[in-house]
């Protein structure tokens, strides 16, 4: 059997054959909020943005069909047997009442298995008995390991519960003056920042909360975006522990564990021209400064400068007590 020449990367569209396009579209844009994208009126077709994918909707009554033979629809003839979509954030009371206003009622609802992983899940049914699953994020999956320690600090795995302790630097605008993202406010979206930083979201042991003691965190640092093992590394720490050295004792430490268990290529760092402090960590840590893009990130309405900072394999190879050895 010959190799599969690609890899299935995500679910582009779903085209739904339905024989009322008003009731169709009350359903899935006024009920479930997709939004009209295009329509093309000769094969009576509608298309509803969901996210990243496409919701198609073809008029059953239009003449190219009939001229195909489509057949009516009824229960008997439907060939789909759900339609799942993600939806973000996951408030099943807030999901529950607003299908209530509009008449709906849930069907089943329990943990299921997407492509996320694991996660909540409700099932309703549109106007013509087709079954729509709205899913919620995968449940995040905590662990105890691996802990890695420095000389002042104990870096362990990064927990949900962190997000009381995290959330003060995460919507403190100095702290988050270089970020990729403004500041947050509400402990909801800190969850849901460290479920993005937890697996099945990121991988395993991919995510460290920087703690003096293997208690309370005081910041963060955790790997991001790998493939073709490389990786970006990103960390923040709380106002209050600047100024010490923490940041470049963590990155160090991370840096490490990324060669010597994560296996990686590359470890890069990208950096706001302006950041000081960051340039200076870097350049603390063996980070060599590949060059700038400029204008090449985009956050609210202004486009930033990145400079880029990374550390290849055969350079960590080289370090003294990388990899167990004592340099080259």
């Amino acid at each position: 059997m010959s190799k599969i020449p690609f890899t299935l990367a995500t679910l582009d569209h779903v085209v739904l054959r339905v024989p009322d396009m008003n009731k169709a579209l009350a359903f899935y844009a006024d009920v479930l909020g997709a939004r009209v994208e295009r329509r093309v009126d000769r094969f009576g077709l509608v298309q509803l943005r969901a996210g990243e994918s496409i919701i198609d909707l073809v008029d059953l009554n239009t003449d190219w069909l009939k001229a195909e033979g489509a057949r009516m629809f009824d229960v008997e003839a439907r060939n789909v047997d759900h339609v799942c979509i993600r939806v973000d954030p996951f408030n099943e009371a807030a999901i529950e009442q607003h299908l209530a206003d509009h008449g709906i009622a849930i069907i089943e609802r329990g943990q299921r298995y997407g492509a996320e992983g694991d996660g909540p899940s409700v099932y309703i049914r549109d106007p013509f008995g087709t079954v729509v699953e709205l899913k919620g994020p995968a449940t995040p999956i905590e662990s105890e390991r691996p802990i890695l320690e420095t000389a002042r600090l104990v870096l362990r795995p990064v927990r949900m519960a962190d997000a009381d302790a995290l959330l003060p630097s995460f919507r403190d605008p100095d702290t988050m003056r270089y970020w990729a993202h403004p500041p947050i406010s509400t402990l909801d979206e800190m969850r849901a920042i460290l479920a993005r930083n937890l697996p099945p979201q990121n991988r395993a042991g991919a995510s460290f909360a920087i703690t003096r003691d293997g208690g309370a965190a005081i910041g963060c640092v955790n790997f991001y975006s790998e493939r073709d093992a490389m990786s970006g590394l990103g960390y923040i720490l709380d106002k209050a522990s600047w100024g010490q050295g923490y940041v470049a004792e963590a990155v160090a430490a991370a840096t490490d564990y990324g060669f010597s268990e994560f296996k990686l290529h590359r470890i890069w760092l990208e950096i706001d021209p302006k950041n000081t402090g960051s340039i200076r960590v870097a350049e603390k840590c063996g980070f060599v400064h590949e060059g700038t893009a400029r204008k090449s990130f985009l956050l609210g309405d202004t486009y930033y400068d990145s400079a880029f900072y990374a550390m290849l394999r055969e350079d960590w190879l080289k370090r003294p007590g990388a990899d167990g050895s004592s340099g080259q």
